[in-house]
């Protein structure tokens, strides 16, 4: 496997005909030219939008500029979120992260809209280097971005053209990785014509995601690309004699029929669900074990409420460390477990003091509405889980029980949510299902409130440690200065509840903002 990888990002990440082509006929349109077939503008994607505008529509340079100036007017506003990832790409990503690789975009587009699309799609955390073209129009030409981001890979002391591959969808990809003597790979699934690829030297050709994956982690790891399936004909004919030999060698690449919509859903939804049953069962199992144990075997014929609540939470506490151990074992590919890389350390101050005022200002607010009445099951979980000794409930509930319900509902459920929708979806899912989980109205509220939260914490840090980190500080704070303090009751009240809700949606906001901007 090659060790850097660039990617170009339209048409090879993912498909933003739509957003570009609505944004070239807003600019067309500027000029008094209507253009109603967007496929006639396809040809747009990939190069620099000033050289097209002149090709295509034989503007002058002073006209172009206009133009441009124009499509971004509505591409900034609305077109950059008209774009689409193909399908398998965010895991292709995450798999290639984990498996160690450098990741980096090579794109035409201005690197701020870059940067903005890769956000938006929530895949941002996977490129160590993006680099775009400038607002300016300096640095639109391929082979001067692809330049630049061999320049940053060598300030970390990576630079040897032989170990990159660009990977990219039309010829100035191509014609960029061969000018800096990097390896490439054509992708067939974007905008190329047909031949362009071949006629510009790619070394391998790709016709799908999945293809592309079998290229960057199947039977080529560790070998290098340099291999040309068959001649380049020109002339009459030769479109046609090309496309047989891509025919001919797309064969050895083909791939099983990519998995409709509704299967991805059913697959996805059912290992969520497989999760939480494993958790929970494991859970209930080991739990009773412990406690049936503890209770004969010490307890004797006396029986103490006490003791029934130390055995009880001690097989809890037993339990979360077998739920987590048995969901890791099966999931561990699913969950993005690494340490954080690109952690901006003040963003740990807001998130923390964010866990600790959310915990606070819900746990006040659903006691200033007296949730709790409406919940018995809520009173008897909760005399159980405070009749204990400090040290265990700081054991049970600000580690294991972190560990445990992150693995399972941040590293799986979202893991999987998000591959069949998009992130917002997914994190108010994920969060609604972490709530039902609790059982009983008090904690399902709180858990669902709290469960948003960590997965944003998830997905913004990149890493199921920061989650868990939110998660135990969030129960601690709880656990030990609201419920063991004799001062616990002056956060329930009214202000001081209005107070910290407020202080979470600054926290919340300063984590967001300086984390992203790391």
């Amino acid at each position: 496997m090659y060790s850097y990888i660039l990617f170009d990002l339209d048409g090879t990440i993912s498909d933003p005909k739509t957003g570009i082509c609505g944004s070239v006929q807003y600019a067309l349109k500027s000029f008094g030219i209507e253009e109603p077939d967007m496929d006639k503008l396809a040809p747009f994607i990939g190069p620099p939008l000033r050289d097209s505008f002149m090709t295509y529509y034989g503007f002058t340079p002073e006209q172009a500029e206009i133009a441009v100036a124009k499509y971004r007017e509505r591409f900034n506003a609305t077109g950059k979120y008209e774009n689409v990832l193909y399908p398998g790409m965010a895991e292709l990503l995450h798999d290639l992260s984990a498996a160690g690789a450098h990741l980096a975009i090579a794109s035409s587009k201005p690197t701020v809209f870059v940067e903005d699309i890769l956000r938006y799609f929530g895949i941002r955390q996977y490129f160590e280097v993006v680099v775009g073209s400038e607002l300016d129009g300096s640095r639109e030409k391929k082979e001067d971005i692809v330049a630049e981001v061999l320049r940053q890979f060598a300030q970390r002391g990576a630079a040897d053209p032989s170990d990159v591959v660009m990977i990219g969808d039309r010829k100035y990809d191509i014609e960029g990785a061969v000018a800096a003597g990097a390896h490439n790979i054509g992708v067939r699934y974007g905008y190329a014509a047909l031949g362009e690829l071949e006629e510009a030297g790619a070394e391998v050709i790709v016709k799908d995601v999945e293809g592309l994956r079998r290229v960057l982690l199947g039977s080529y790891q560790g070998q290098p690309l340099q291999q040309n399936y068959g001649p380049v004909y020109s002339g009459a004919g030769g479109q046609e004699r090309n496309q047989g030999v891509y025919n001919s060698y797309a064969a050895r690449y083909r791939q099983p029929k990519p998995e409709t919509k509704g299967k991805r859903i059913g697959k996805a939804v059912g290992s969520s669900l497989l999760a939480v049953l494993v958790y929970y069962v494991v859970a209930i199992v080991v739990a009773t074990i412990i406690t049936l144990l503890g209770m004969m075997i010490f307890a004797g014929n006396v029986y103490l409420e006490s003791e029934y609540y130390f055995w009880l939470n001690l097989g809890n506490g037993v339990s979360m460390i077998a739920g987590f151990v048995a969901c890791f074992g099966i999931w561990h590919k699913e969950i993005r477990v690494r340490p954080v890389k690109k952690l901006q350390a003040l963003s740990l101050i807001p998130m923390i003091i964010l866990a600790a005022a959310l915990a606070t200002g819900m746990n006040g607010l659903l006691s200033i509405i007296e949730l709790y009445k409406y919940s018995p099951k809520f009173q008897e979980v909760s005399q159980i889980q405070m009749d204990i000794p400090v040290w265990m409930g700081i054991v049970v509930y600000g580690i294991l029980a972190p560990l445990g319900e992150e693995t399972v509902f941040r590293g799986v459920v979202y893991g999987q949510l998000k591959k069949i929708s998009n992130v917002p979806v997914a994190i108010v899912l994920s969060g609604l299902a972490f709530g039902l989980f609790h059982g009983n109205l008090v904690q399902a509220v709180y858990a669902t409130a709290l469960g948003i939260v960590l997965a944003l914490v998830y997905e913004i840090y990149d890493s199921i440690l920061a989650a868990m980190l939110f998660h135990g500080v969030a129960n601690l704070f709880v656990y030990v200065l609201l419920d063991l303090t004799d001062f616990g009751g002056i956060f329930v009240m009214p202000f001081s509840c209005a107070f910290f809700l407020m202080i979470s949606a600054i926290a919340l906001a300063l984590m967001v903002k300086w984390q992203k901007n790391e």
